[in-house]
C-alpha cells in the first residue's frame, strides 16, 4: 500500500474515532452535564489526534524513528510538549485538576474574586473554561488562570443557591406592611425553598435620600429557577405595593439631545 493511501486511511480513521467520541459523550452529557465529562471528551480527542499524527509521521523514513520514540516514551513526549508549549500544557494540567477537584460544575453561578467576573459555567475544554456572563456574552478564561482564582460558588457542596433582591420604598409608606408583603410573596413562590436554614430574611438594608431599601434572599435549587422566581417576585411585589399604596420612588431619566 502506498504512503498516500495509508495517510488517507489514518486521517479518515481519526475523523471517525473523533466523531464516535463526540457522539458518545454528547449522549452522556444529555443525561449528566458534568464538567469532568466535557474535559474527558477533550482529552480523548487530543489522544486520538496525537496518535494519528505519530502514525502518519512513522510513514516517512526521515521521521519514522522520531515518532516511534515518542510513542514508546511518554516521558520524552512530555518533555518535548513541555518545551514547545509550556502554557498549553499548563492549561491542560490545570483543566485536569479542575475536572477532578470540581470546584464548580456546568450550569453553576460563580464569582471570580480576583478578576471581578460573575457568570454561569458553560463548559470546559482542554485549554480554557467558558463562562456565560449576564449580558449573554461568553468570557473565555485559560484553565491555568481559573485554577489559581479565588472562587465564590453558591452551589459548592450544596443543592441550593441564594440571590439578593432589593426594593426601595418611600418614607411615607407603611414600612411594616411592606416588609410583611415582601416576605410573604417570596415564601409563597413555588420555586422558592424555605426552611430553618433558608429563609428570606427581609431586612432594612439602608436609609437613603430616595427612601428605605429593603433586602431579602431568594433561595432556589438552581440558577434557572432563581432567575424565574426573582422575576415573578418583582412583578408580584410591584402589583402588591400598588394595591396597598406603598410607593416605590423612581428617578426621572434625563434625555440628553
Amino acid at each position: 500500500m502506498e504512503i498516500a493511501q495509508k495517510i488517507i486511511i489514518l486521517f479518515i480513521t481519526c475523523l471517525i474515532l473523533i466523531k464516535i467520541n463526540q457522539k458518545i459523550f454528547h449522549s452522556i452529557l444529555k443525561k449528566q452535564n458534568k464538567i469532568h465529562f466535557n474535559f474527558l471528551s477533550g482529552i480523548i480527542t487530543a489522544i486520538i489526534v496525537f496518535i494519528t499524527i505519530s502514525l502518519i509521521g512513522m510513514q516517512f523514513e526521515s521521521t519514522k524513528e522520531i515518532f516511534k520514540s515518542i510513542l514508546k516514551s511518554s516521558g520524552l513526549f512530555v518533555a518535548v510538549a513541555g518545551f514547545a508549549a509550556q502554557q498549553t500544557l499548563n492549561n491542560i494540567i490545570s483543566g485536569l485538576m479542575i475536572s477532578i477537584a470540581k470546584p464548580f460544575d456546568i450550569g453553576e453561578r460563580v464569582y471570580l474574586v480576583n478578576s471581578g467576573i460573575t457568570g454561569i459555567i458553560e463548559t470546559i475544554t482542554l485549554r480554557h473554561t467558558i463562562i456565560k456572563g449576564y449580558d449573554n456574552q461568553r468570557i473565555i478564561i485559560p484553565n491555568s488562570i481559573i485554577n489559581n482564582e479565588i472562587l465564590r460558588n453558591s452551589n459548592y457542596d450544596d443543592s441550593v443557591i441564594g440571590n439578593f433582591l432589593e426594593v426601595t420604598i418611600s418614607y411615607e409608606s407603611n414600612l411594616r406592611n411592606a416588609v410583611s408583603a415582601f416576605e410573604s410573596i417570596i415564601i409563597n413562590h413555588p420555586l422558592v425553598i424555605t426552611n430553618e436554614n433558608y429563609n428570606p430574611g427581609v431586612i432594612v438594608k439602608e436609609l437613603t435620600e430616595r427612601g428605605v431599601i429593603l433586602k431579602a434572599t431568594v433561595w432556589t435549587k438552581n440558577v434557572s429557577d432563581n432567575f424565574k422566581a426573582s422575576s415573578d417576585i418583582r412583578i408580584q411585589l410591584t402589583e402588591c405595593f400598588k394595591e396597598k399604596g406603598i410607593e416605590i420612588p423612581y428617578k426621572k431619566i434625563q434625555i440628553i439631545e
